[in-house]
């Protein structure tokens, strides 16, 4: 019995969690939306290096799902942007504001930084998880 307990649990907290994000806010056929998912404060310093990352392009809906799997039980930061003209980056105007469409996890948008991993980050601990993400420009 006891061997059956271990296995179970074993078997728990070492299942790989399967993420999907809904996103919200897309304009239909433009561009494509990048995701990126930091495991850590320390890896979310590195914004341009993600722990886990994709690359979707938009489809026809204001409106998509993306999946992650074979994530590990713990605490993440997820951020996405719709980089609308396809340059691979965020784009932002002389002040250093983001002029194309973004989003945190926990749905976190401060005005003039980006949000602390803390005020970000999610918990993933069940083996499939899902989380909404609304994308906003700076100004709404």
């Amino acid at each position: 019995m006891l061997y059956i307990l271990f296995c179970s649990l074993f078997l728990s907290i070492n299942t790989p969690i399967i993420l999907e994000i809904k996103i919200d806010g897309l304009i239909p056929e433009k561009g494509t939306i990048r995701i990126g998912i930091y495991n850590s404060a320390d890896a979310f310093k590195d914004e341009a290096n993600p722990n886990h990352a994709q690359v979707v392009s938009v489809g026809k809906n204001t409106t998509q799902f993306i999946k992650f799997e074979g994530l590990k039980e713990g605490k993440y930061l997820i951020a996405a942007y719709q980089d609308v003209n396809g340059n691979q980056k965020i784009d932002k105007n002389f002040l250093g504001i983001p002029t194309e469409a973004y989003a945190f996890s926990n749905n976190v948008c401060p005005k003039w930084r980006s949000p602390a991993f803390h005020e970000a980050a999610i918990k993933l601990e069940k083996p499939f998880e899902s989380i909404q993400l609304k994308l906003r420009t700076w100004s709404n």
